[in-house]
């Protein structure tokens, strides 16, 4: 086959599939078919924008019946579907995974990720998916939505993910007051009554408060008040004794509960100091006995937290496995929970099922198949 044919081969193709066809686009088709006219590529650029000029002249209609007259099809390579890796130190049978949605709405195309990828998983050992509603007091700026619950589930269904128990975090606020409890006898954790921004100063030049040296009694006193209500909010959390000298500054003796007046969806206002999410899951995930954990990159200090409170417990470590964030090349594409109720709030957007929200009930309202996700 003559070069200019070759060119005008690839130059119909690209203009069926593109609308127009692209000198750039041509030429790399046509050195990849034949290489050794690279040593003649100024006689190669003379061809195809020739043959581009020609094809673009042509309608979709005339391209469509060049590309059947002259018998040209599009040779597709096929695509070589490699495995996920696999589990480190897994055992079929025996993995047990969660997943950790915070309801503040709906699940959306990033979080399908998550749940995807703990669902094949799961399936691929034959092993046990938990529900575990993440569902702790959450902040001003991003409360639970009550109907979020059963969204969730909604979407889970949708995507045909089965899991094998439900918990809610909400439900388990006396256990995690336990261990908290436990920490401060043990003297590995204590009451810290300095301003949020003394606890900013301090951690930023690596010096210890004089709340550090309490006493245990004196801890547990001021831990019954705050979970009696002694203590008004923002005036006292519990924090566990890391390193103040750690490189760095955000695991220095991190918050592990603190007092939140919210009312909640679920329990009202029964509870009023919360755990930190890093004290929670270091509790729920070696309760549930969690093996392996998928999470995000960005909460690899979560996990620091989690690997050191199960170190001083003597506990039994699940597996950290991460992932990137996913990002939406649409304009205007969002996925914040938050910032989409405010726009349903305020009328700018119908409901979670609006396109904009990228809400798995958006996607099927879209009529995108799951199989698809």
């Amino acid at each position: 086959m003559e070069l200019e044919e070759i060119a005008f081969k690839y130059a119909l193709l690209n203009a069926n599939q593109y609308g127009k066809a692209k000198e750039d686009a041509i030429i790399k088709r046509v050195l990849a078919e034949r290489p050794e006219t690279k040593k003649n590529i100024k006689e190669l650029i003379k061809i195809v924008k020739k043959v581009v000029f020609e094809v673009n002249s042509l309608s979709k209609e005339e391209v469509e019946k060049k590309i059947s007259e002259l018998g040209i099809s599009e040779v597709k390579k096929e695509e070589k579907k490699e495995p996920l890796p696999e589990l480190p130190d897994a055992e079929i049978g025996k993995v047990v995974m969660r997943l950790a949605p915070f309801p503040s709405g709906p699940l959306h195309i990033g979080n399908a990720r998550m749940v995807i990828l703990n669902d094949y998983y799961v399936r691929r050992y034959n092993g046990k998916l938990i529900l575990f509603y993440d569902d702790t007091i959450g902040s001003a700026e991003k409360p639970i939505d009550k109907d979020a619950y059963d969204l969730i589930k909604d979407g889970l269904d949708w995507l045909g993910v089965k899991y094998h128990e439900i918990f809610y975090k909400s439900d388990r606020l006396e256990i995690y007051y336990k261990y908290a409890e436990e920490l401060i006898k043990m003297g590995k954790a204590y009451v810290c009554t300095c301003s949020k921004e003394e606890i900013q100063k301090n951690r930023r030049l690596g010096v210890e408060c004089v709340c550090r040296d309490r006493s245990v009694e004196e801890n547990l006193s001021l831990f019954k008040k705050m979970l009696d209500g002694e203590i008004e909010e923002g005036k006292a959390v519990v924090r566990l004794k890391t390193d103040m000298k750690h490189p760095n500054p955000a695991f220095r003796d991190r918050v592990l509960l603190r007092i939140a007046e919210r009312e909640h969806p679920r329990v009202g206002k029964k509870y009023r100091v919360w755990p930190m999410l890093e004290f929670s899951w270091a509790i729920d995930d070696y309760l549930i006995g969690t093996t392996h954990i998928l999470r995000g990159k960005e909460l690899v200090i979560e996990d620091m937290m989690q690997e050191y409170i199960w170190d001083i417990f003597c506990w039994r470590k699940a597996k950290f496995i991460h992932y990137g964030l996913l990002r939406l090349k649409e304009e205007g594409a969002k996925l914040s929970k938050s910032k989409t109720k405010k726009m349903i709030e305020r009328g700018e957007i119908k409901g979670w099922d609006d396109p904009r929200t990228w809400s798995l009930q958006s996607l099927r309202k879209r009529g995108i198949q799951p199989e698809a996700i």
